[in-house]
């Protein structure tokens, strides 16, 4: 489904990848390759998409919107899976079905036939403008933590990394300064997390629940 690759491309970069959030950055400019003459000045790479992806507050938005659009997503599958039943049903009954219980498995099959693509491309695009609200505030932030640490580091030029648009084809691990800018954004907009009372030590501890399978 459409939902499950647009949050799992946000939680991926999350967990150091969701992929995450198989995930274009409309918002993000795009890189622009250095200038050739570029000689004794320092130049950093950025991987944006990854970056806005495993901070704090990139975290929070991948589990909101699996929250939020969780439900509609479940949902969705679930008229997925009554269409295929009365496809099976009408396949598997095509000999013993009277035309009346035809035509009202026909009717049924239609009417869902046609809710599933409006549901589908309403859930796509209410997750689209979900997502992009929160890339687009955390990016906004982001510029400001990176414009402060290029300057206090001396940096002339600075690289979008991001696979999706990114010009660079090798760049050594000391220029890539990814790790740097997630610590200092989270440093400079921390989300508070709520801490869980620790089990008595003489409960065993219940299991966490199982996750739900990949859709």
């Amino acid at each position: 489904m459409r939902l499950r690759l647009i949050l799992m491309a946000l939680m991926a970069v999350a967990v150091l990848s969701p992929s995450v959030m198989a995930q274009r950055l409309e918002e993000v400019p795009q890189a622009k390759p250095a200038p050739a003459a570029v000689a004794g000045l320092k130049v950093g790479i950025l991987d944006v998409q990854e970056a806005i992806g495993r901070t704090q507050e990139g975290r929070k938005a991948s589990e909101e919107l699996q929250a939020e659009f969780g439900p509609r997503q479940t949902e969705l599958q679930k008229l997925t899976q009554e269409i295929a039943d009365l496809e099976n049903q009408l396949r598997t009954q095509e000999r013993t079905l009277s035309d009346e219980a035809r035509v009202r498995l026909l009717r049924q099959l239609d009417n869902k036939r046609r809710a599933a693509p409006r549901s589908q491309e309403d859930l796509q695009d209410d997750v689209q403008v979900a997502q992009s609200d929160r890339i687009n505030a955390i990016w906004a932030k982001m510029q400001r933590v990176l414009d402060q640490y290029a300057r206090e580091k001396g940096y002339a030029i600075i690289i979008n990394s991001s696979p999706a648009n990114s010009p660079v084809i090798y760049a050594a691990p000391a220029v890539d300064i990814t790790e740097d800018i997630v610590r200092l954004y989270d440093e400079a907009h921390p989300v508070a997390t709520s801490k869980q009372p620790a089990a008595p030590a003489s409960q065993p501890q219940q299991k966490p629940p199982a996750q739900p399978s990949p859709r």
